[in-house]
């Protein structure tokens, strides 16, 4: 099965788009479902600042600790932000530690619990993958800083996204763009980290002139002892996962966005929910998920800020799957694998 191929977007114009075989994808909602959204859906406020402290606390991570850990780990800062270590190459998903997830500073997605920890308190960062340009994805001056301490690493980015990632780092910054199945390979020293980049259901856009001018993803990371996989942002695709799973699975860790998922007639082609995040888990052939996208940024989706991480557990549970193959962290917490 591994010489199955993915299906591939469509690219018209300048233009990207999900293939007609994305059945589950019925287009973005139009002008009265965003108006019927946001003035007539009922959404969950969020709680005081002491519920938020005491639900959701802050761990400062020490990445002195995680450093010394062998094999694989995850740390999670928060919405789709992990910092991953397999072996000795840390490596991190869509950075992103704005207080707005947004091009501006007074308005757009506010941040309710803030980052464990800042982009200068990263470990050394080898290479960073990267989803899809939306705000709560793409945080330019996380990139900056994070590629000014670590002027050796390499951005992975889908199709269309080089361009504005030169127009923001040094013009010898090593990035490089993919699009659906495209593989390449990362070393470090004697060890080969083979990197795809995979099929995702969703759309792109950071102005009101470039949607969907560039592609969005997921990325699979099969190191010498262990894989990862990080769906980004997407509906549910299932054939895709399928493929993924009989060409790459098992992987041994998965991050999963896990929210913003209602209202679910609004979100459904764009946002997995917690249950087809189950499916999906079963689809790769996952052996332990993270859940993430939850908990971080007021996204304007209906659920409650605490909702994801039930509805997660619940479906876990009406799949008879243990907590320790379906889970989410805390905020600055590092989940450890533990070779079965």
């Amino acid at each position: 099965m591994a010489d199955e191929e993915f299906s591939k977007p469509t690219y018209k114009c300048g233009t990207y788009e999900n293939p007609k075989s994305f059945v589950n994808w019925l287009g973005l909602p139009g002008i009265s479902d965003v108006l019927w959204w946001k003035f007539f859906s009922s959404k969950a406020p969020l709680p005081g600042k002491q519920e938020l402290e005491t639900e959701l606390p802050i761990t400062k991570p020490n990445f002195d600790e995680v450093d010394e850990v062998k094999g694989l780990s995850a740390t999670w800062l928060g919405h789709a932000t992990v910092v991953v270590r397999m072996n000795c190459v840390n490596f991190i998903t869509d950075p992103v530690f704005s207080a707005r997830a947004s091009p501006v500073s007074f308005s757009g997605p506010s941040r309710y619990r803030p980052p464990p920890c800042q982009p200068g308190d990263l470990p050394k960062i080898h290479f960073a993958v990267i989803s899809h340009n939306h705000y709560d994805h793409l945080d330019e001056n996380a990139v900056k800083e994070i590629h000014e301490n670590n002027r050796e690493m390499t951005w992975y980015v889908p199709k269309g996204l080089e361009v504005w990632m030169r127009g923001k780092l040094p013009q010898n910054a090593n990035i490089c763009e993919f699009t659906w199945g495209e593989t390449t390979e990362f070393k470090h020293g004697d060890e080969t980290f083979k990197i795809c980049c995979t099929p995702a259901q969703h759309w792109s856009t950071r102005n009101l002139f470039d949607r969907n001018k560039s592609l969005w993803c997921g990325w699979a990371v099969i190191g010498p002892h262990h894989k990862f996989f990080y769906t980004g942002d997407t509906g549910f695709c299932d054939k895709e996962f399928e493929i993924l799973g009989r060409k790459y699975g098992p992987f041994d860790l998965m991050a999963i966005p896990i929210g913003c998922y209602l209202p679910r007639n609004f979100m459904k082609s764009q946002h997995i929910d917690p249950e087809e995040a189950v499916e999906i888990h079963k689809l790769v052939k996952a052996k332990h998920s993270m859940g993430i996208h939850w908990g971080t940024y007021d996204m304007g989706s209906t659920e409650k800020y605490n909702e994801p991480p039930e509805d997660f557990k619940a479906a876990a549970k009406k799949a008879n799957l243990s907590e320790k193959e379906i889970f989410t962290i805390g905020h600055g917490e590092t989940w450890q694998y533990e070779q079965q």
